[in-house]
This record gives C-alpha cells, sequence and structure tokens, in this order.
C-alpha cells in the first residue's frame, strides 16, 4: 500500500533540503517522531542508519536507502510491524515565478507490514492515518513559508 502526499512550497529547494535532512528538525515538522537520531558514524549517506522516537513508546530503527543532496532520500524501517515499509521524500525545484524560487515536496510511504500485522495491518490504515501523512507534508510548509519576523527560526541553522 503506497500513501503519497505533495505541497508546494514557495523556497528554494535548498531551503526544503536543509529542514528535512536535518534530523534534531524532524518533530518540528512530523508528529510522529518525538525525536530521530543517526546510529551510525559520519555524515548521511546511503547505508547510515537510525533510531526512532514515536508517541506511545514505540521506537524504530531505519536505513537511509537513498541519498540525492538537494532531490531526494528515503528511509527503509528494519525493526517494528512496518519492517520493510520505504519512506521517500523528493524535492524538486520548479521555475522560478516572478523572481521567487519554489519547491515541489512529495512524500511516498510504501507502507509492508511483518508478523501479526500482515493480517491486521491493512485494517488499521484508517482515514486519519492517510490525513497524517497530509499534515506532515502541509507542516513543512508552513514551517518554511512563515516570516522570519515571527520570532522563531524557519530553517534550522
Amino acid at each position: 500500500m503506497t500513501i503519497e502526499a505533495s505541497s508546494l512550497i514557495d523556497r528554494p529547494a535548498s531551503d526544503v533540503w536543509k529542514l528535512l535532512s536535518d534530523p534534531s528538525a524532524w518533530p518540528k515538522w512530523n508528529p510522529v517522531y518525538l525525536e530521530l537520531t543517526q546510529t551510525s558514524a559520519g555524515p548521511a549517506q546511503i547505508g547510515a542508519t537510525f533510531h526512532s522516537k514515536h508517541p506511545q513508546n514505540r521506537t524504530l530503527d531505519e536505513t537511509l536507502v537513498a541519498f540525492e543532496t538537494n532531490r531526494r532520500f528515503a528511509f527503509e524501517f528494519t525493526s517494528g510491524p512496518i519492517r520493510g515499509s520505504k519512506e521517500t521524500y523528493t524535492i524538486e525545484e520548479l521555475a522560478a515565478a516572478g523572481g521567487r524560487a519554489s519547491t515541489k515536496l512529495t512524500r511516498q510511504f510504501e507502507l509492508r507490514f511483518s508478523g501479526i500485522f500482515k493480517l491486521l495491518g491493512p485494517l488499521l490504515v484508517t482515514p486519519g492515518f492517510k490525513r497524517e501523512k497530509r499534515v506532515e507534508v502541509d507542516n513543512v510548509k508552513r514551517l518554511l513559508e512563515q516570516p522570519v519576523s515571527s520570532g522563531s527560526p524557519t530553517i534550522p541553522q
């Protein structure tokens, strides 16, 4: 099962990339991530591993399986009931209109279930779960487009 959500963001692709590629910023725009921590040494690159904490004391391990700076990255979940699922973020800079850059962000979640969840999982994917994925890309748009004068930084430093 694949769930996809996209948003047009009035910012250059490099700004969108900067926010999304910072694991410490994930809880700012993704309500299901309380924390995302890189567990492997070195820079984020294909093969890098991450550990994520989620509500209700759930944790998941993830491996970076695609990485193209300012364009695309993808995680594969390597633990938990969604082991084998893949989450891909694609960033596409569009032609500047009126001198302003704009970017299309697409989030694709290829949901696979393991264990007992192979049978029960499809029943658990509610409209609310699908809406949650839409909210995540909308949150990125909201964070990046808010005025800098609002007192909170729009892009992690």
